[in-house]
């Protein structure tokens, strides 16, 4: 089944889907209000970006940001999950604060979701 995309009226959105809107996530979540665990026991793959620091301390190791995708979409979101590891990199490679950038990805499942 295709992934769509499609307009939501500014009176549903929710922080959820605006931050990772405005965070550049590849895929974002939207759901109606009082749906609750939707996702719960839903294989996830999380996404996790982290790189070192040292010029705030050396080793210190610090997480960028994280994020999910039903491990159910993975294979039809992967055009646009390459894009976002490969632009993070290019930005990355723009600045000198961090260091080691590490974008690593695991699946879980987990009895409660919280968005």
């Amino acid at each position: 089944e295709p992934v769509t995309a499609s307009e939501v009226s500014p009176g549903d959105w929710n922080l959820c889907t605006v931050a990772g809107v405005l965070l550049g996530y590849p895929a974002v979540y939207t759901f109606a209000r009082g749906a609750e665990n939707c996702l719960a026991l839903t294989p996830l793959r999380v996404f996790t970006a982290q790189a070192a620091c040292p010029r705030i301390k050396d080793g210190l190791r610090v997480r960028i940001c994280s994020f999910s995708v039903p491990e159910s979409l993975c294979a039809q979101l992967g055009d646009a999950l390459d894009a976002w590891c490969h632009e993070l990199r290019e930005a990355f490679s723009a600045q000198t604060d961090f260091v080691d950038l590490c974008i690593s990805s695991e699946v879980v499942s987990l009895p409660a979701v919280a968005l």
